[in-house]
């Protein structure tokens, strides 16, 4: 972030048209990427297996370092910022729109401030959209519809008092109409350490009652050392006043730059990057259990890495998310740019710490040259219920990459980028009902239907989009109880049921099942809780067609249903991360989960064969059974290729062989394997299965033999494939063999059970 002696002027700075011209002609093309991608290494001709996940855990997944914005020569860019809101998008379907910025002037205590500001509205994948007369503030998405952001350095201050500097939108920021704020302490700013009186960072949050929570760090003349501060704001943010101290100054251990989220229990969590005199120390942490009143005394983070090795002892710029899945969410840098979790949500430690981005030069690994190259500032967003979009630069502004330094593991040029991060939670088998429904597979029935003009979010899909922002959501206005009915597109065995209420107030829920839609049999009752996340209910593949939500919610104003989770045994890959084997599949090589070519349908497993000395294959095991069901759906969407699906087997040696080894090949045909003979059989004419089109295929082995059927129609009955089967023991899908290449097949909606 901005050091805290930068200032704010009120004349533009004179490199705003270079600026203001190298912005528009990257909105002029559509999307906000410039520069060269960042170095990759030669991948091996031949992929090695690997072993996705285990399905039981919680689990951080990287994409690849997209650079966002490379500026002219000359131009700094760095220091950038990331916030989330949702909206809907032409076709009134859900979206998250992106604000992110950056610094474009240098990290001094003399220079004027210059920061450009990009907006995307499909979930942070491009940003079509640039402005260059913008704040050095943060954003948040208020109950009105409003997006108000506060500037980090306020216009004026005297003693006891400071004019804030804001923006508001009432577009989804479109477009913004700047305005002030009065901010009011009951304390003595110290003007030799601040001018201006004080520094907001950074997240604007909302209390139980609708008010207006907002972080900032100052010193003031009593105390020895900077503070830590949180102030609220009755009237939706146009007046301020001090709250609470949330890390008062220790000695000579000052804190400024803090991050500050609901927890899973309802606690406020703070992070804080500290001091002690000039020296860049370690972050601490505190936390309200009263919304912001009063703190706990503040201690050092826990944070233990993926690696084993010791965390960082030192960070700048955290940032807290509580993400729709209930798990915590951290990142922090210098050095480098990191992410960390909290699994249970409650920000009481947090792990997995991983390194997400890296930039330094190598000549000197002291402190000094260690601190070189990227910022370790930053920032994320929360994207999706599992992902969040972390962003940050190359090149701290002005400092970070001086002449005199060489030998850096990225470049010495400014540049600032973005990254997606999935962060799951355990568990397989997440039904995509949002997609369901907008394709009209999944209906829904339901009596909160209230609607809010200035919330295009609000409606009966908002518990099906993701996020658990508070509306985002069905609402029945004025009624104490609302019902929310789903129709599934099929019979489906539920092992969970994931549900936020009334997000901040107490509320309860019951949920039934049916397979006729008329006679219910209730499986969760939740009693009064108080949502910040989602919260899940185990469920013992209990059979269902329709899903009834039955909410009773005392508070005042209407019932509120926020967000809704279904999961069951088939593995639709939508609780997986993009870009990574499954969770559950191992020996996989060419096999991983995709987002496109789905047929809208979310997320799916993709098997693409790039080489003539591979096959590309993903393995399930599972222990012995006497019977074994598989069903899936495919498209074949390259050449005429044919795929492998593998019914796997243990002998009673314990070797694990194909038992029934089945296809669909090149020309259409489904068709069986014999392994004494080496011969394949066909059970269908060419043209059953045509290519490029979407196939439901499910298989019922016992040891002797396997029904075999295609769009629900049983079309052979085969034989075992090896003999001497003792059970029955997990799936393969593989491509066609080591010679042909080009195959490219994805899979979806994967179930494989043993009937009870």
């Amino acid at each position: 972030m901005l050091e805290h002696h930068s200032v704010r002027s009120t004349n533009p700075p004179r490199s705003q048209p270079r600026l203001r011209r190298a912005l528009t002609a990257l909105v002029g093309v559509g999307v906000l990427v410039l520069g060269a991608p960042s170095a990759v290494s030669t991948p091996d001709p031949r992929e090695q297996p690997r072993d996705g996940a285990a399905p039981d855990g919680y689990l951080i997944a990287q994409q690849a370092v997209v650079p966002m914005y490379e500026p002219p020569p000359g131009v700094i860019a760095g220091n950038n910022l990331a916030d989330a809101f949702d909206g809907v998008d032409s076709d009134g379907d859900q979206v998250r729109t992106v604000l992110m910025s950056w610094q474009s002037n240098e990290d001094v205590g003399t220079a004027d401030s210059e920061r450009l500001l990009a907006r995307s509205t499909d979930n942070g994948h491009t940003f079509p959209y640039g402005y260059t007369d913008t704040i050095s503030g943060f954003y948040s998405k208020l109950r009105d519809g409003d997006i108000l952001g506060v500037e980090f350095i306020p216009q004026s201050a005297d003693t006891h008092t400071a004019t804030l500097i804001q923006r508001r939108s009432s577009d989804l920021g479109a477009t913004w109409k700047e305005e002030t704020a009065a901010f009011s302490t009951d304390k003595t700013f110290d003007a030799k350490v601040f001018n201006r009186g004080l520094r907001i960072h950074r997240d604007i949050l909302e209390d139980s009652q609708g008010r207006l929570l907002l972080p900032y760090y100052t010193k003031y003349a009593e105390d020895s050392a900077g503070s830590a501060e949180i102030a609220i704001s009755k009237d939706n943010g146009k007046t301020w006043r001090r709250l609470s101290t949330i890390f008062p100054a220790d000695g000579n251990r000052a804190f400024n730059e803090t991050g500050v989220s609901w927890a899973s229990n309802g606690d406020l969590v703070a992070v804080a990057r500290s001091h002690v005199g000039s020296t860049l120390s370690q972050l601490y942490t505190a936390r309200s259990t009263d919304e912001g009143r009063t703190w706990s005394a503040p201690e050092p983070i826990m944070i233990t890495t993926a690696s084993g090795e010791p965390a960082p002892t030192t960070g700048v710029m955290p940032v807290l998310d509580l993400l729709p899945n209930g798990v915590m969410t951290l990142t922090f840098g210098r050095p480098d740019n990191w992410v960390a979790i909290s699994p249970d949500g409650t920000g009481r430690s947090f792990e997995q710490a991983q390194v997400t981005y890296r930039n330094f030069p190598d000549q000197d690994l002291g402190a000094f040259q260690r601190s070189h190259g990227s910022s370790g500032n930053g920032s994320h967003a929360v994207v999706g219920p599992n992902r969040i979009l972390q962003v940050g630069d190359n090149c701290a502004p002005s400092w970070g990459c001086p002449p005199t330094d060489s030998g850096f593991h990225v470049d010495g040029k400014y540049r600032v980028w973005k990254t997606f991060i999935d962060i799951l939670a355990p568990g397989f088998g997440k039904i995509d009902l949002r997609s369901k429904v907008e394709s009209g597979a999944i209906k829904i029935n339901t009596t909160m239907t209230s609607l809010d003009s200035k919330l295009p979010e609000l409606g009966p899909r908002g518990p099906l989009d993701g996020s658990t922002d508070w509306a985002s959501s069905a609402f029945a206005r004025d009624q104490a109880k609302g019902t929310y009915t789903l129709t599934l597109d099929r019979e489906y065995d539920l092992t969970k049921a994931g549900l936020s209420l009334h997000r901040g107030k107490a509320s309860a829920a019951t949920v039934e099942v049916s397979l006729d839609g008329r006679a219910w049999t209730q499986v969760v009752d939740t009693g009064a809780v108080t949502s910040y996340a989602l919260r899940y209910y185990p469920l013992d593949r209990v059979p269902a067609k329709y899903v009834r939500i039955t909410v009773n919610d005392p508070t005042a104003g209407g019932a509120l249903l926020n967000e809704i989770e279904l999961y069951s045994t088939t593995n639709s890959f939508e609780n997986e991360a993009v870009d990574t084997v499954p969770r559950g599949y191992t020996d996989a090589v060419g096999a991983t989960v995709v987002d496109f070519d789905t047929s809208g349908d979310g997320h799916a497993l993709r098997l693409a064969d790039a080489w003539k000395d591979a096959t590309a294959q993903a393995t399930w095991t599972s222990d012995p059974a006497a019977t074994q069901h598989l069903a899936f759906r495919f498209a074949s969407l390259g050449y005429p290729r044919t795929l492998q699906f593998v019914t796997l087997g243990r002998t009673a040696e314990g070797t694990v062989v194909p038992a029934y080894q089945l296809a669909v090949q090149s020309d259409g045909a489904l068709a069986s394997y014999d392994a004494a003979t080496g011969v394949w059989t066909k059970i269908t004419s060419p043209g059953a299965a045509p290519q490029k089109q979407w196939h439901r295929i499910r298989v019922e082995a016992t040891l002797t033999e396997a029904k075999v059927y295609l769009a629900d129609q049983l079309v052979g009955t085969v034989a075992p494939t090896t003999g001497g089967v003792t059970g029955l023991s997990g799936h393969r899908f593989a491509t066609t063999g080591t010679a042909p290449s080009y195959d490219n097949f994805v899979i979806d909606d994967v179930e494989q059970t043993s009937p009870r």
